[in-house]
């Protein structure tokens, strides 16, 4: 078993030429191109989906690998999964031999099988190395994959970049991304291909919450929260989640109602505001737990870049109000969350939250 942390950012295509220019500023190590043809496996009943794991058979040149995939955590777009790994010969799943090799779940060996969906995409790979002092050396695979994702007749472009950590720790990861020329148009995916088949396959619809009523257990718990970290990753979750639903519904949704335009851009404004309304409460807390200057440096440009996020919001509510026109402030919106600004807002969010948490937790063990 292998533990794989990666960071995903969506890109459009017209962003591509740019990025990679970018890129080769790091002076890559090593720069291959791949197609990679995958079929992912479930039961009748989506034995895996149900479990939040994915299985797949990738075929890659001439190579064939079966590979199980676990829940693990998704914190944004940073994704740390266990996986399972099985070379095969054919493209048939040998899935009774990966149970028995890494003894898992005896009963697992007699699952039904059938093929879900597909991923089918051109990989261009760059290896990043950076030498530290003392000796530390980090390496970054950063993977350009552009393709499709088919489900029957149905079909959904593939166009994104994942930076996966090969050596190093996950401050590092989150560092190098930071320092890159990111650009307008990109922002963080916390889904996967094999969670997108699955909706692709299943024509999954997605419906909007009631994200009043979300805001009011979030304050509930907030109350009740007992440090900083369980509050930050609450409201990190709940930003995150606000994202993903926004874009999963898409602009025309918005467009064609003036009450869903409002809401929309009120459950933001909730959020921002709560960051600025609140942020000494939360710096008090922080502090509270003695963390070291840079994760305070984060969590100050956090703070600063929800000001400058809840200014946005006011200036959406005032011009639709003005204007009563939804598609132009909805799309004003999207383009604000796909933005170089908000990109490096919600990677500070991930260093605070994945960083800070687990500092917590080591200081609460070692005060026993």
């Amino acid at each position: 078993m292998s533990t794989e942390i990666e960071l995903k950012l969506l890109i459009p295509p017209f962003r591509l030429n740019s990025f990679k220019q970018n890129l080769m500023k790091s002076e890559p190590c090593a720069h291959q191109h791949a197609f990679l043809g995958n079929t992912y496996y479930d039961t009748a009943d989506k034995f895996f989906a149900q479990h939040q794991m994915g299985l797949r058979v990738r075929k890659e040149n001439q190579q064939v690998t079966l590979t199980l995939k676990t829940k693990g955590n998704t914190i944004g777009g940073l994704h740390i999964r266990p996986e399972y790994n099985l070379p095969q010969q054919n493209e048939s799943p040998n899935f009774a031999q990966l149970v028995e090799d890494y003894d898992l779940e005896p009963g697992w060996k007699n699952l039904a099988l059938q093929p879900i969906f597909a991923t089918d995409f051109e990989r261009e790979t760059f290896l990043i190395r950076t030498a530290l002092s003392a000796g530390i050396v980090i390496e970054i695979e950063v993977a350009i994959d552009q393709g499709k994702i088919i489900a029957g007749d149905k079909q959904a472009e593939i166009c994104e970049v994942e930076f996966e950590l090969k050596q190093g720790n996950i401050a590092d990861l989150l560092n190098y991304v930071r320092t890159l020329g990111l650009e307008n148009g990109m922002r963080l995916s916390a889904i996967s291909k094999a969670q997108r088949g699955y909706a692709l396959a299943e024509n999954y619809q997605p419906k909007a919450q009631n994200w009043l009523d979300k805001w009011r257990d979030f304050l509930n718990f907030s109350q009740g929260a007992g440090n900083f970290s369980q509050k930050l990753t609450a409201l990190f979750q709940l930003e995150q989640n606000l994202i993903e639903e926004t874009f999963a519904l898409g602009q025309a949704y918005f467009s064609e109602d003036f009450l869903r335009t409002v809401e929309r851009i009120g459950a933001f404004f909730n959020l921002y505001h709560f960051y600025t309304e609140n942020g000494k409460l939360l710096e008090n807390a922080f502090n509270q737990q003695g963390l070291n200057d840079t994760l305070k440096t984060d969590w100050l440009a956090l703070v600063e870049s929800s000001q400058q996020c809840l200014a946005e919001c006011k200036q959406l509510i005032t011009q639709h109000s003005e204007r009563k026109n939804n598609a132009e402030v909805i799309a004003q919106l999207f383009d604000f969350l796909q933005s170089a600004f908000y990109l490096q807002r919600m990677l500070n969010l991930i260093s605070l939250t994945y960083l800070e948490t687990h500092f917590a937790e080591n200081l609460e063990e070692k005060n026993g």
